[in-house]
């Protein structure tokens, strides 16, 4: 599944590109939170580790789950990544440190004022995001221009290899439409534990033996080799006619990179 690339794969932004912009973002909140005389929290990236980016591709949208690897071991690897746990003896942020952060107070409604000093809108936060071009860009095609590339699920390409996928299953004694509707069983959803601050998944039987299935009929019909070799043709078609947008779209992050990259280094100088 690490083979797998899109042909819109180089617009996105990556994960080093959301760090810089991030770290950026953190440093000016930091700096705001002075000005007040409180610490602020800096904002930690979840999402963007091996793992995560891992599950992205093997739990997609047009053919469910796939993953020979780990489905006899782990089933349909569902147990989410998580944030690490807070360190030992970490003290919580008060509530004034709250309000300037987040512009706000303890009901939910605005402030601007805190101490008698101008708050910017939406605290320290707001202004550290607009001080670093706005919301944060994610990696997903979703976030390109129109929304991305447009996949049809009633593709007749789709359509048939999922009719055959649906079939092979039914050979093994599941009763399936299509992938997500056996990726979604309330059923198989592995029951989780906490400890330490860490979470952890109990797989049943029935999930390895359904997810081992699901993986085993996808090898037998292609249906992920057609579903890729269909997505990559609406890709290229998307590009094809977004040129100038997905052109300016990527300069647009390459900017903010660069100007998130001063901001880091001037901070940094103090």
């Amino acid at each position: 599944m690490d083979q797998i690339v899109r042909p819109v794969d180089r617009y996105l932004v990556t994960p080093q590109q959301v760090t810089t912009i991030q770290s950026a973002a953190n440093m000016l909140n930091e700096k705001c939170m002075k000005g007040f005389g409180l610490r602020g929290v800096a904002t930690e990236l979840f999402g963007f580790d091996a793992k995560s980016i891992r599950y992205d591709k093997t739990h997609a949208p047009l053919y469910g789950f796939f993953d020979p690897a780990q489905a006899g071991a782990s089933g349909y690897d569902r147990v989410p990544s998580q944030p690490a746990p807070a360190p030992s003896g970490a003290v919580p942020p008060s509530m004034d440190a709250m309000t300037v952060e987040h512009g706000m107070d303890a009901a939910g409604s605005p402030v601007s004022t805190f101490a008698g000093k101008s708050l910017p809108a939406g605290g320290c936060k707001g202004q550290s995001v607009r001080g670093t071009g706005g919301a944060l860009p994610i990696p997903d095609p979703k976030a390109l221009p129109d929304h991305g590339p447009q996949i049809p699920t009633d593709d007749p390409r789709i359509l048939k290899v999922t009719a055959a996928w649906s079939a092979c299953m039914k050979t093994k004694g599941f009763t399936y439409a299509n992938p997500q509707d056996a990726l979604d069983n309330p059923q198989l959803i592995p029951k989780t534990s906490e400890r330490n601050g860490v979470i952890s998944g109990q797989h049943s039987a029935d999930e390895l033996k359904q997810a081992s299935a699901d993986v085993a009929c996808k090898l037998s019909t292609n249906m992920v080799g057609i579903s890729l070799a269909v997505q990559s043709a609406y890709d290229t078609r998307y590009v094809e006619g977004h040129t100038q947008a997905l052109r300016e779209y990527s300069q647009q992050i390459e900017s903010r990179v660069r100007e998130a990259a001063q901001i880091s280094k001037e901070e940094a100088k103090g």
